[in-house]
């Protein structure tokens, strides 16, 4: 299944505001509601078969929780200052196996890191997507009735 063009926008806030969300992690980790906001990040490839780095969507908390707690696969030094990036983005291959990490520094410099490994790094997502799941549950029946929150409520929870 395709993201809408909702879907895709509400990513894109995510791409932008990249390094605010990572900086303030601390400060909404805990809160359910924000931790499981969903990303559609199309992290998939195609060859024959698909092969997913990560089912969508990929929740919010659990992509930067993994991208944290995994420096030596996710983060990478700006090539401008030399300050971790922590990427917004992995697009890559498994016959390859190479992995484009895309991400915002905090000096202004955007771009991508190629690395190699392109299985360890779906397979600590999936990990962490898979570990997340009862806390999801457990979330989604206490607030059976809520609709997903959005990037741009996270956003607006950390600028008060």
């Amino acid at each position: 299944m395709r993201p809408t063009e909702e879907q895709r926008f509400l990513t894109q806030l995510f791409y932008r505001h990249s390094v605010e969300i990572y900086a303030r992690f601390d400060d909404w980790k805990d809160i359910d509601k924000f931790y499981f906001i969903p990303l559609y990040m199309e992290m998939t490839y195609s060859c024959g078969w698909v092969a997913e780095m990560a089912p969508d969507p990929v929740w919010l908390g659990s992509f930067v929780r993994c991208t944290l707690e995994h420096p030596e696969l996710f983060q990478y030094n700006c090539p401008d200052c030399g300050k971790v990036v922590h990427p917004y983005r992995y697009v890559g291959s498994p016959l390859s196996g190479i992995v484009h990490l895309e991400g915002r520094c905090e000096c202004g410099w955007h771009g991508n890191e190629e690395v190699s490994g392109w299985r360890i790094r779906a397979s600590a997502l999936r990990r962490q997507i898979n570990g997340d799941k009862f806390r999801y549950c457990k979330h989604k029946l206490k607030h059976c009735i809520l609709k997903d929150s959005m990037i741009g409520e996270v956003l607006e929870w950390m600028r008060r």
